[in-house]
């Protein structure tokens, strides 16, 4: 059975394994999508991208909340949360976000990323929020869903472009 609970200073090192397992398992997140980009550099985006979430978490900032899945002890996956502080000012009523969701590939399908979601709402409606937003890549459809199923809807979709420079080098033109 699934348990839902706060982030622990111990789960560090088992969620930052999570984020990109996840996020390049899929090959669907942002920049797992490009794969001219260094995998060994993407991995480790997605590692620092979540320490950072911790970090804030475990200091308390009031604008984060960070919530674990765990099976039988073993974390499992996660939730980031935050609140807006600029979009609370500028819309006058508390505006948060789901900052991240991630689930363990080898728990993918049994619904956790659902639960984790439900929870997160809860966390953010107990906060006093009244608006949630998430944007998560077009193609992940398995997140789409699950955030469909906790009442979200597609507002928007956009597109990244990307692409390499040339270097020039210095006190040459093209």
């Amino acid at each position: 059975m699934v348990n839902i609970r706060r982030l622990r200073d111990d789960d560090k090192d088992r969620i930052v394994k999570i984020a990109p397992r996840a996020f390049m398992g899929m090959g669907l997140a942002r920049l797992s999508i490009d794969k001219t980009l260094p995998k060994g550099s993407v991995k480790r985006a997605y590692e620092r991208e979540v320490e950072g979430y911790i970090e804030k978490a475990l200091r308390g900032e009031g604008d984060i909340k960070f919530l674990v899945a765990e099976e039988d002890g073993l974390p499992v996956g996660y939730i980031v949360l935050g609140v807006s502080k600029e979009r609370t000012e500028i819309f006058g009523f508390k505006w948060g976000m789901i900052v991240s969701l991630a689930v363990d590939p080898d728990w993918w399908g049994k619904g956790i990323g659902t639960k984790l979601v439900e929870e997160g709402l809860k966390q953010l409606r107990d906060m006093g929020v009244e608006y949630v937003e998430v944007f998560t890549d077009q193609n992940n459809i398995a997140a789409i869903r699950t955030y469909e199923k906790n009442g979200f809807r597609v507002i928007y979709s956009g597109i990244l472009l990307s692409q390499y420079l040339e270097t020039i080098p210095q006190g040459k033109n093209k």
